[in-house]
């Protein structure tokens, strides 16, 4: 398992969940690219509640894209 941001990239699987909320190609790559340049976040470990990257960044994607229809 990947701690690290830097080293991560989302599986087929994560962007298939991602999908089913109905988040685009286009949505998906702008917050994997805010995450890795915009956020402060580096290392799985600091983050409260989630043990992996994948897990974190479809709740990421899917509350980033609510606010976003809102």
């Amino acid at each position: 398992m990947c701690k690290l941001l830097s080293e991560w990239s989302p599986s087929d699987a994560a962007i298939d969940l991602i999908k089913l909320n109905g988040i685009n190609d286009e949505q998906i790559a702008k917050s994997l690219a805010y995450l890795r340049t915009k956020s402060e976040l580096d290392n799985i470990d600091d983050i409260d509640g989630y043990d992996n990257w994948s897990s974190f960044f479809i709740m990421f994607c899917v509350k980033a894209n609510k606010k976003s229809d809102a």
